[in-house]
Parts: structure tokens; sequence; C-alpha cells
């Protein structure tokens, strides 16, 4: 004869009630705040919010999405308008809009036209519009018409148009049109079209590239010209 404890389905109904409570997400879509840790939500006629397994969420096709929580979850984001994940341990975007990431330990973005990310871990960026990026591990950025990056531990960047760097580690560049890099650690790389480097950077070996080492004078008048010189939006993005 089986014994059967009579508290055990107790015991099971308060942790399925535990491990949803740690997997809870705060979704706002449209303005409209709401918690979910199961089953999809419904945005717009064509938008949607899923959560495909516990601590794992993926938003599709909204207009406005923001995603919270979900106890350090995994959050993909794909052809949303403006979309945002805030204290999530993942984070990935694909043809977004406008993308914005607090507190991730790890961020994805690819074809998104404005990113920005605060307080990361470590970040990839493929073929992004215009990218702000402050403070974090680890980033590479590809094909990103311009990058703008402050306080990463190491940055790697490879065949983006226009890119600054400001107090990070070490700094690798390839390919790339134009780069202002300042009180930054070690700079190498090799083919760029230009690399201006502000006085206060430590070694510097850009090979093949026209490197131009600036005193703090200069540096503020290279930056003022960066930033009056907008981006044709005609260029190409395979350069």
């Amino acid at each position: 004869m089986e014994l059967v404890d009579p508290k055990a389905g107790e015991a099971s109904a308060s942790s399925s009630t535990v491990v949803a409570a740690h997997y809870m997400f705060s979704v706002v879509i449209d303005g409209v705040e709401t918690d979910i840790h199961e089953g999809t939500l419904r945005g717009n006629p064509a938008g949607k919010v899923t959560v495909t397994s516990p601590g794992n969420l993926s938003a599709d096709g909204l207009r406005s999405v923001l995603v919270r929580g979900g106890g350090g979850g995994a959050v993909s984001f794909t052809l949303c308008g403006e979309a945002a994940a805030e204290g999530v341990d993942s984070a990935s975007f694909a043809q977004c809009g406008s993308v914005r990431v607090e507190r991730a330990r790890a961020t994805s973005a690819t074809r998104c036209r404005a990113v920005e990310v605060e307080r990361a871990g470590r970040v990839s960026l493929e073929r992004c519009r215009e990218a702000r990026l402050r403070g974090g591990g680890f980033l590479r950025a590809a094909r990103c018409r311009r990058a703008d990056v402050e306080s990463f531990g190491e940055v790697r960047l490879a065949r983006c148009k226009a890119a600054r760097a400001h107090w990070c580690g070490s700094v690798e560049v390839e390919l790339c049109r134009a780069v202002h890099v300042s009180r930054c650690g070690a700079v190498s790389g090799d083919r760029c079209r230009v690399v201006n480097v502000a006085a206060g950077c430590g070694s510097v070996a850009v090979t093949h590239a026209v490197v131009n080492t600036l005193d703090e004078g200069e540096e503020e008048e290279a930056e003022q010209l960066r930033l009056q010189q907008p981006v044709s939006p005609q260029s190409s993005d395979s350069e």
C-alpha cells in the first residue's frame, strides 16, 4: 500500500506559487501595465507578449513595450517600435525602432534604429543606426552608423562609420571610417580612415590609418565638429 502525505499537495502548490512569484514579469504595453508569469498578452492586433518558459519572455510586433524583472530572466524583442528592458538577465532586440536597456547582464541588438544601454555587462550590436552606451564591461559593435561609448572595460568596433570612446579600458578598431578616442587605455586596430586619439590615452597601435594625436584644445574642437557633422542617411550600411 502506497503512503500519501496529505500535505504534499499543499507543498506543491506553495512551491508553484514561489516559482511564479520569482519569475514574475511586469509588462507595460502601450501605457498599460500588467504582471505576467505565464501565458500570452495581446497588444495591438498583430502584437503580443508570451512567456515561453519560466523566466523567458518574447515580445513581437508591438508599438511600445517595457519589460521589468522576471527574476533575472531572458527577454527577446522582435519588430517592436519602442522596446525597453530593465533589471533582466539578458535582453535581445531584432529589427526594432527605439531600444533602451538598463542593468542587464547581456544585451544584443541587430538592425535597430536607436539603442541606449546603461549599466550593462556584455553588449553586442550589429548594423544599428545610433547607439549610446554608458557603463559596462565588454562591447562589440559592428557595422553601426554611430556609436557613442563611455565607461566600458573593453570596446571592439568594426566597420562603424562614426564612433567615440571615452573613459574606456582597451579600445580596438577595425575598418572604421572615423573614430575619436579620449581618456582610454590601450588603443589598437587596423585599416581605419581616421583615428583621433586625445592626449591622456595609453599606448596607440593602429596600422594602415591616419592617426591624429590631439591635445586638450584640439580635442574639444574635434568633438564639436563631430557633433555638428551628421552621418548621411544615404550611406550604405555595408561599408
